[in-house]
């Protein structure tokens, strides 16, 4: 029932993509059922990859739908769209796992605030990538760019959510490594998916004191596809790298 759910889901958000970007409202629905049906037939909320999958998918849909009668923002949306499709997919590899016995405030809290983390970063690393798009179409072929979003707009829309979303890492990050310490006497140890988050981290740090609103650069650009790429690892991959750290 879950994967079907979340199947619907993922079709209508197909659709939107390739007929009507503003028709994705019943996706929203499809994928928020999910996400219940999952918790309530695992007993467990957000102890989840796929429930915080579902929200994280909710969260970059909803961003992007409030963009979506916005013409020249239609590239954009698109982006959102295909990400959030990719998102969706790749969740389906978590249905009915579990985190096991942990504190549910704990798994709340600790979950809901990486969950919006990734979808503040996620709308600032599309808003970073399609702005370099636009710089670039600025340069060589500046009738192009009219049908883009305003490479200003786009700025307006990476830097927010770049520190927002640092934020919320941040803090996710340290309630992870204050459960970590309480439960097994240190914050951090070598494991794989608690190494590859600090590196994750460190990544974003350096994005955010890099950052300078309105400028554009192929560093800057390759550094946000380092930093995602990283995120996608510590959220999809490194928990089948075992270690310590619960799925």
């Amino acid at each position: 029932m879950t994967a079907a759910l979340a199947g619907l889901g993922a079709l209508v958000l197909l659709a939107s993509l390739v007929w009507d970007e503003r028709r994705s409202g019943w996706s929203l629905g499809f994928f928020f059922a999910a996400a219940v049906w999952h918790a309530v037939t695992t007993g467990q909320v957000l102890g989840s990859s796929f429930e915080a999958a579902m929200l994280l998918v909710i969260g970059l849909v909803g961003v992007a739908r409030g963009y979506a009668n916005r013409p020249r923002w239609r590239t954009w949306v698109r982006y959102a769209y295909a990400t959030a499709l990719f998102f969706a997919l790749l969740s389906l590899r978590f249905v009915g796992t579990t985190s096991g016995p942990l504190p549910w405030s704990l798994v709340v809290f600790h979950a809901g605030v990486l969950t919006l983390a990734y979808v503040s970063l996620t709308v600032a690393f599309l808003a970073a990538v399609a702005g370099w798009a636009q710089h670039r179409r600025l340069r060589s072929a500046p009738w192009r760019s009219l049908s883009a979003p305003p490479l200003v707009g786009l700025a307006r829309l990476e830097g927010p959510y770049l520190r927002a979303g640092y934020v919320l890492y941040t803090v996710g990050v340290l309630t992870g490594m204050a459960w970590a310490w309480r439960l097994w006497g240190s914050p951090v140890a070598p494991d794989v998916k608690e190494l590859a988050t600090l590196v994750t981290w460190a990544l974003f740090t350096l994005l955010l004191l890099e950052h300078r609103p309105g400028r554009v650069s192929g560093g800057r650009v390759l550094l946000w596809w380092a930093a995602y790429a990283a995120l996608v690892f510590v959220f999809f991959v490194a928990p089948y790298w075992g270690g310590r750290h619960p799925v």
